[in-house]
Formats: structure tokens, C-alpha cells, sequence
């Protein structure tokens, strides 16, 4: 079979069918010296990669999903948010860490469907079959989905803020208490001058 180039394609013929496979094996052409490009192009035959993944997620000591009747705070946290106790500037770092993230994994979704809900809606038309206004109804719509995903950014940056200012109000605290503990003797240095 000779290049498009060579073809001389006539645009108002017919179009050659594409519904059928070919039934020889593909090569790189016609002549009797060409590769035989059925197994060397993907480099050999059948060969499916197997791989296996395993996740265990153990929270307060015990294995599995929530132990909470309504499902909790979230997938895998034992219906208990990390950190909500509030006892230790660990517990705080670990409250505003998990909300961050969450709202980080619910902006990202939100944005999504915000576009995916105005591209389905853009493709209905009015009551009298007109496509003309299905853009701007669609964006009208599909407006406040942005907002939320919007919020749930919001949501993200003053949960980052929360620790920020605990630690800046409470550092004089923060550093008592930390020379309360046993400290580890610093390595000295040795000076060969």
C-alpha cells in the first residue's frame, strides 16, 4: 500500500471503511525483507505485569474501618478526628494537619464536578430545542459548585493558619514546657585551632 501523499484521496469519494481489523499480521511494509512487527514492536509477546498492593490502616490499636455506628469522622479514623482532644500541641498539629488535608481532597472534587456538571449541562437544550443560552445557564448552575470547592480552599488555608497562630501566641508557653523535658547533651564541637 502506497503513503496518503500517494493516494491522491478524492475528498468527495467514498472514505475507506475502518470498521474491520486486518486480518495479517502488521509489518513495516510490503517487501519480503521487511520485520515482522507483530511481537517486536511491543517488545515480544503476551506479557502482563502483575503486581499486588496491600493497605492495612490500624487506628487506637485496632485493625479495620470505623467503630462508630454512624461511620465517624471519616474513612479509616475510628469516628474520631485526630488530634480533637486538644491535650498537647501535637494534638493541635494533627487536628489542623487532617483538616487540611481533607478539605485538600474535597477541593479537588468539587472542582471537578463543578466542570463536569456544567459540560452535561451545556449539552441540554431549552424548552424550544434551542442550544443558544445552554452555555450561560450551564455556568449560572455550575457557579456555586465553584464556590464551595472555592470555601473548601478557604477551608485549607486558615486550618494551615490555626497552627501558625497557636504557635506564635503560645511560644513562650510552648518553650516552658519543653525545658521541662529531659534534653539530650548537644555533641561538642572540637575547635583544632
Amino acid at each position: 500500500m502506497s503513503s496518503p501523499a500517494d493516494q491522491g484521496w478524492t475528498w468527495a469519494g467514498p472514505q475507506p471503511s475502518t470498521s474491520h481489523r486486518p486480518r495479517t499480521a502488521p509489518t513495516n511494509g510490503t517487501r519480503p525483507t521487511s520485520v515482522d512487527n507483530s511481537k517486536t514492536r511491543t517488545g515480544g509477546g503476551f506479557n502482563p505485569s502483575i503486581g499486588l498492593a496491600v493497605n492495612k490502616t490500624v487506628v487506637n490499636g485496632k485493625a479495620g474501618g470505623s467503630t462508630a455506628p454512624g461511620g465517624g469522622a471519616g474513612p479509616g479514623t475510628g469516628g474520631k478526628i485526630p488530634g480533637s482532644d486538644f491535650m498537647s500541641n501535637e494534638d493541635i498539629r494533627a487536628f489542623c494537619e487532617y483538616l487540611r488535608k481533607e478539605s485538600r481532597n474535597r477541593a479537588t472534587e468539587r472542582a471537578m464536578d463543578a466542570d463536569h456538571l456544567e459540560a452535561v449541562l451545556r449539552t441540554i437544550p431549552d424548552g424550544g430545542g434551542s442550544l443558544h443560552g445552554a452555555r450561560a445557564r450551564a455556568r449560572r448552575v455550575s457557579r456555586w459548585l465553584k464556590k464551595v470547592a472555592a470555601a473548601e480552599k478557604n477551608i485549607q488555608k486558615y486550618s494551615a493558619m490555626i497552627y501558625g497562630t497557636f504557635e506564635r501566641e503560645y511560644e513562650s508557653d510552648l518553650r516552658k514546657v519543653g525545658k521541662g523535658r529531659t534534653q539530650q547533651p548537644r555533641p561538642t564541637k572540637f575547635g583544632w585551632r
